[in-house]
């Protein structure tokens, strides 16, 4: 079997990096845009709610990835909108895979800072961004590689000012939303469901203990933080295989 595997990015960039790829030969691997980014930026702004992301992500699959039930790999705010998906859809979701996803409002850390603002202050932000795209990541405190420093860019030229706000009050709101706890409970409780970290941020950052005890498994990418997507995405995929050979 073939089975699917779906890169669910957050509110900034794709995940359409072949290293993601690395090892995965014996499955299907997508990863597609949310609306509001790269071939469905000109979706409506009110689209980028997780209900409507939930939504176009379950049409996607249906159309692009077919019947078999698919391995969710999601990266920080993809995290709310695959767990939506799994909520709506168990019988569609072999396992969730969050890496360092969203799974409580305490995950949602740079959510929390921009979605207050106006459209005009995240213009702002996102124009420094691009000027020092190393900056995202500064609470790191290392050295980005050039490639880090490259794709840090292109997801920054990936969406816009107005999209990136609205994703931001998106995940915002339905992380703090009262049954959005018992939604990520319920998902791990009958979905396999396996939690990534990077090995620079501190251990259960954000994630409550009832969450990491209801986890398959964890894992730790070794040299990274929290965008080990980008840092190290062969890493990323050589742990999806580890989920593929776990759920086969």
């Amino acid at each position: 079997m073939r089975r699917p595997v779906v890169y669910i990015h957050g509110f900034l960039g794709h995940l359409r990096f072949p290293e993601l790829s690395t090892g995965l030969s014996s499955s299907r691997v997508y990863a597609p845009d949310l609306l509001g980014y790269g071939a469905f930026a000109e979706a409506p702004i009110g689209h980028v709610s997780i209900a409507h992301q939930a939504a176009h992500l379950r049409q996607w699959i249906q159309r692009e990835a077919g019947p078999t039930p698919a391995v969710l790999v999601a990266h920080s705010a993809g995290a709310a909108v695959a767990i939506a998906y799994a909520h709506n859809h168990p019988e569609r979701v072999a396992a969730v895979v969050s890496a360092e996803g969203n799974l409580a409002p305490s995950d949602a850390f740079l959510s929390s800072r921009l979605a207050p603002m106006t459209v005009g202050g995240v213009e702002a932000w996102l124009a420094a961004a691009r000027r020092n795209p190393g900056s995202l990541l500064a609470s790191d405190e290392h050295r980005l590689s050039n490639m880090a420093l490259a794709r840090l860019s292109e997801w920054l030229d990936h969406q816009g000012a107005q999209t990136i706000h609205g994703a931001a009050r998106a995940v915002l709101m339905e992380t703090l939303r009262p049954g959005y706890a018992a939604d990520v409970m319920s998902v791990m409780a009958h979905v396999p469901t396996f939690l990534i970290h990077g090995e620079r941020t501190p251990l259960g950052l954000g994630v409550p203990p009832r969450l990491r005890e209801l986890a398959a498994q964890e894992f730790v990418i070794a040299g990274t933080g929290h965008a080990m997507v980008v840092e190290r995405p062969e890493s990323v995929a050589h742990v999806v295989a580890q989920v593929l050979a776990r759920i086969q």
